[in-house]
């Protein structure tokens, strides 16, 4: 997950990923949270807010300049990278985006969704001068041209996001529940969903001069029903890890980034149940509808063959979902793979044995399903 970090001296909203969101979206959102934001949360709330405002006129331009030619893009073959949070899908979207035969979405063109077209030079250059080289929560590389989880720019574009549940962690279930499983009931919650997303990625192609588009959300792994009804003809890596260390890499990065996203305070509590309870709903939605894509548009391996073995999974996916040939890119991956074999992976306290409890408890389904000893 790349989440946004600014440099000392920079204000919040500079690099808060909610700096590119619309303002009908912006109040809706705080109306529906009840305005519900901590004593030290209101001048962020207030410059997103104002932000927003001055934003609207060029938001505007931007979408009745460009709508009619960006609704002709037609998406084929769009590449998606699913898996949970925390299972390597980071290090896959960075390496396949070395690729010059793909797009995807950028830092800039996530934060400022609306705009990217019209004011990308000017927000590529401030995000730079703001974000550090490296993201404090894991060491990863970080930049205004570095991919980003289209997710956050659906945060900008709709009200139908789960980073929303970043911003309002109190109601972060609330968030997962409406917008990712999708079981509020409300059909118009999944058809805005849609036609949001479906527009915001023909925005990228048409940026990038229809190029394949690359796509990675975790998020996206308890989407497969609506992702296949958008594009039959996706394909699809999968990446899983051990469940006892996705427990653990998760609950450091919420403890990580609830701090500079959210706008008020949630107990540790709360936040560890919701994740046991993210991972066991997304990946039971995930395994239900997995047979809706056909097999040879999906590709799946362990987190562990992955970051061992990156040249030969690399292959391996390029040949199964035919994504082009591997040897006019090898260079390319060996060079990226090469730079990383030195990167310090982050390292957590052992687990608790009642917490351990309950994870094999309810995460039984998912070691049983990935093959991990539980």
């Amino acid at each position: 997950m790349n989440i946004l970090y600014r440099k000392k001296g920079f204000p919040d909203i500079v690099t808060h990923t909610a700096w590119g969101i619309a303002i009908h979206h912006w109040l809706l959102l705080l109306w529906k949270n009840k305005f519900r934001i901590s004593l030290r949360s209101v001048p962020k709330v207030f410059l997103i807010t104002v932000n927003a405002i001055l934003n609207a006129p060029v938001q505007c331009f931007e979408y009745y300049r460009f709508r009619a030619a960006i609704n002709k893009i037609e998406i084929k073959r769009p590449v998606f990278i699913i898996g949970h949070y925390r299972s390597g899908t980071t290090f896959l979207h960075y390496l396949l985006s070395k690729d010059p035969g793909f797009s995807w979405c950028s830092t800039v063109e996530g934060m400022t969704p609306y705009t990217f077209l019209t004011l990308g030079k000017i927000s590529r250059a401030v995000l730079e001068s703001a974000m550090p080289a490296k993201r404090p929560q894991d060491n990863v590389e970080a930049g205004a041209t570095m991919p980003l989880e289209e997710e956050f720019a659906m945060g900008n574009i709709s009200r139908a996001s789960f980073v929303h549940g970043y911003y309002f962690p109190q109601s972060i279930r609330q968030s997962f529940d409406e917008n990712v499983l999708f079981t509020s009931n409300h059909p118009d919650i999944v058809n805005h969903w849609k036609r949001s997303f479906l527009f915001f990625v023909k925005k990228l192609v048409y940026q990038n001069g229809g190029k394949s588009i690359i796509l990675k959300s975790p998020a996206n792994t308890a989407r497969i029903k609506e992702l296949m009804n958008l594009f039959p003809d996706a394909r699809f890596i999968h990446v899983y890890r051990n469940p006892y260390d996705v427990y653990s890499s998760t609950v450091n990065l919420y403890e990580k980034i609830l701090p500079f996203l959210g706008l008020h305070q949630v107990e540790n509590e709360a936040m560890n149940e919701f994740v046991l309870y993210g991972y066991e709903t997304l990946y039971k939605k995930f395994l239900a509808e997995k047979s809706l894509i056909p097999s040879e548009q999906i590709i799946e391996f362990p987190y562990e063959y992955f970051v061992n073995t990156p040249m030969e999974a690399l292959e391996q996916v390029y040949r199964q979902l035919e994504l082009g040939s591997f040897e006019d890119v090898r260079a390319l991956f060996a060079a990226e793979t090469k730079a990383a074999e030195h990167y310090e992976k982050n390292t957590y306290t052992t687990i608790p044995e009642d917490v351990k409890e309950e994870i094999r408890a309810r995460w039984k389904f998912a070691f049983e399903a990935f093959g991990y000893p539980y």
